[in-house]
């Protein structure tokens, strides 16, 4: 294999690596940077046939080439699709808002916790007739659940305990929507049509697309990530969660 493609494979590779095992809430840009190595080192297997198959080697480039082009149309225009549904619905009120869970460092919100939470109180102090569903379990290194971290930020900051629920079981996005409804309906005796949805801008596309597969509309209410760069990188994510709910 020649170095133009050995070369930049390996530096992807070893980046990747250093992403996923040593930058902490970077590890998704590990796997998009061995999801790149792989696509340069097919390019160098391609290419490296190309003397005993001169044929394959051309088409087999050509088709991978055009592959390539497609998967990035594709995912800008799903990119351009998540950032417009994380502008938000014009107007969410709604009876009950679903908060969505993030990390915690220890019993203390991680950034992306304390700006959906920062959202959250906003909309309640907005909606003064709305109750919560703080939605979240304990995941590694967190030493109390996402839902009671939730709770304890927003009961110090003066929300009125009787407007909050926790949910403690979700581990995953689909989950926190399909338990958070689940426990509406066991209060209520009716799964709501509708619900707000409190996430990161750039989490409510696909937030959305599952709460209706679990039979609810939901109407986006966006926290805004300061940090640009991680943005980025979960926009990056989401085009691929995006396409996992429609498909899967």
């Amino acid at each position: 294999m020649r170095g133009r493609f050995w070369a930049p494979a390996a530096a992807l590779l070893a980046l990747g690596l250093v992403f996923y095992f040593a930058v902490y809430g970077f590890r998704f840009a590990g796997v998009l940077l061995f999801l790149a190595a792989g696509v340069v080192l097919a390019f160098g297997i391609v290419d490296a046939l190309r003397g005993r198959f001169p044929r394959f080697s051309r088409w087999a480039t050509r088709l991978g080439l055009i592959l390539v082009c497609l998967g990035l149309v594709l995912a800008a225009g799903t990119a351009g699709w998540v950032v417009s549904a994380g502008r938000g619905a014009a107007d969410p009120e709604a009876q009950w808002v679903v908060v969505l869970g993030a990390g915690v460092n220890g019993t203390v919100p991680s950034q992306a916790l304390r700006e959906r939470l920062e959202a959250a109180q906003d909309y309640l102090a907005r909606y003064p007739e709305a109750i919560a569903v703080l939605s979240g379990a304990q995941g590694d290194g967190e030493a109390i659940t996402e839902a009671q971290c939730m709770y304890d930020w927003l009961t110090a900051r003066g929300v009125v305990p009787d407007r909050l629920r926790m949910e403690t079981k979700a581990t995953t996005t689909e989950e926190n929507l399909r338990c958070s409804l689940d426990l509406i309906e066991a209060e209520t005796g009716t799964r709501p049509a509708q619900i707000a949805v409190v996430s990161g801008e750039y989490h409510l596309l696909r937030a959305e697309l599952l709460a209706r597969r679990a039979g609810a509309e939901a109407l986006g209410v966006p926290s805004y990530t300061h940090d640009r760069a991680f943005y980025c990188l979960m926009l990056a994510r989401e085009v691929c969660g995006v396409w996992a709910a429609l498909l899967f």
